[in-house]
């Protein structure tokens, strides 16, 4: 108040306002509004609706008088800040662990620069689209540039249930036997013939594997030779559904090696998450000037696949939080289904799962693409964001749904001590002959 009213008296000093004007400019009691609260506690979505509002031509809008209703939920908002950095620092932990062991063991381990280190969470209502939390980095002050919307890398192993999908979706089932075996790929690139020989994170090798186990310990081999099988032209016809672009042609699809923000993919997993129906996310609701409405969302959604087989591939993306590669990522008390993703050298590490009712991905990478920690995969790193995102959405609305529902036309069948579903599309498969394989063996 103090430098307002001086500013004032400076202006009836200079002549640009008479007596009449200052006195009552004096004697007004501003309302001051509180406008650092909500920059405070969600900067990036302030930074992302201003983004959207000049993309929507609204280029007065600090000087406009608009109204802006967002999707976000602060106390989800709070919670996913929390979570990334919680997750964060677990690894800044880890790494330093690893790099003391190695100097009590007398090893020569090359230390990791964990500066450029950084983060992105984004959670969405999987019915609606509507954007609940967004987060673009580990501390705002420090970077504010938006990894969560604008940050485009490569989803890897998270990329896989598509190709899984469109699978299902061609009558193959859980219980379907996949060839788990190493094979050499010969291609030509600028005139040269070049060979390609992938292989397992795990560098090992079942021979054949069911479809879901395949899914759930996130088999590079089985996933290559199903793109083999399935053919490639085939593959990326049915992928044009998805929506999903730059999409490379070759078998490199297979480990995921096209790149989309983590916006980007929670969209695109939405197909999963929304029973076979992919919704577009908003952030804007709704935006307000001289109380009328010039914008309103609009619910966009696309039918990608049946609900029995979006069931299907959810049944078993609960297995790989249950007991496969995303088993970092459980909460005890709520069903969660989700797919780890770490890409070539642990470049990028990331989670993408969901809940009954709410879809969230975690991605964490170096700012400069160089690799990570090599034992930081996307399952280590991301998996404990996502893990107390959900411990606390409980806690905050502790009447949240908490089973998937099982469609009427799924039968459930118990093979080998474990479930398998299947459907009129997904019958259960015919038994494949080993020796048939024998020959892609490579020794």
């Amino acid at each position: 108040m103090g430098r307002a009213n001086r500013v004032i008296k400076r202006m009836y000093v200079l002549g640009w306002i008479d007596a009449m004007t200052y006195e009552k400019a004096l004697s007004e009691n501003p309302k001051v509004y509180d406008d650092t609260l909500t920059q405070n506690r969600a900067p990036f979505i302030v930074d992302e609706v201003t983004r959207l509002m000049k993309q929507k031509g609204i280029q007065d809008f600090k000087t406009g008088g608009y109204r802006v209703y967002t999707t976000i939920d602060l106390q989800l908002q709070k919670s996913a800040r929390k979570s990334l950095r919680y997750a964060y620092n677990l690894s800044l932990e880890r790494i330093e662990g690893y790099e003391e062991k190695a100097r009590k063991r007398g090893q020569d381990e090359e230390s990791i620069d964990t500066s450029r280190l950084n983060g992105a969470m984004v959670s969405v209502d999987s019915k609606s689209g509507d954007i609940l939390a967004l987060v673009g980095s580990i501390d705002y002050k420090q970077n504010s540039y938006n990894r969560a919307t604008q940050g485009k890398r490569q989803p890897g192993s998270a990329f896989k249930p598509f190709i899984y999908q469109v699978a299902v979706d061609l009558g193959y089932s859980g219980a379907t036997e996949l060839v788990d075996i190493a094979k050499t790929y010969k291609y030509t690139k600028n005139g040269k013939e070049l060979k390609w020989q992938p292989k397992n994170y795990s560098k090992n090798y079942k021979g054949l594997i069911t479809l879901r186990e395949a899914l759930v310990h996130s088999s590079n081999l089985a996933t290559i030779n199903l793109v083999n099988e399935i053919g490639l032209r085939e593959l990326l016809a049915e992928f044009k559904k998805f929506g999903i672009k730059n999409i490379p042609n070759d078998l490199s699809i297979s480990l995921g090696t096209m790149s989309m923000s983590p916006l980007e993919l929670a969209k695109y997993y939405t197909s999963f998450a929304n029973h076979g129906i992919q919704v577009q996310t908003h952030l804007i609701l709704y935006i307000e000037q001289d109380n009328n409405t010039i914008y309103k969302k609009e619910h966009k959604e696309k039918f990608i696949t049946t609900e029995e087989q979006a069931f299907i591939m959810t049944s078993i993306l609960k297995d790989v939080v249950r007991r496969g590669t995303g088993v970092r990522a459980r909460v005890r008390g709520i069903e969660l289904a989700g797919k780890t993703g770490t890409t070539n050298n642990n470049v990028d590490g990331w989670f993408a799962g969901y809940s009954p009712t709410t879809l969230t991905v975690v991605w964490f990478g170096n700012d400069n693409n160089l690799p990570m920690h090599k034992k930081e995969t996307g399952g280590r790193i991301s998996g404990p964001a996502f893990s107390t995102y959900y411990k606390d959405m409980l806690k905050l609305y502790p009447q949240i749904k908490r089973k998937f529902d099982m469609p009427e036309n799924i039968v459930e069948v118990e093979i080998n001590r474990r479930k398998e579903f299947f459907s009129d599309i997904s019958k259960p498969p015919k038994q494949r002959n080993m020796e048939e394989n024998e020959e892609e063996l490579l020794f």
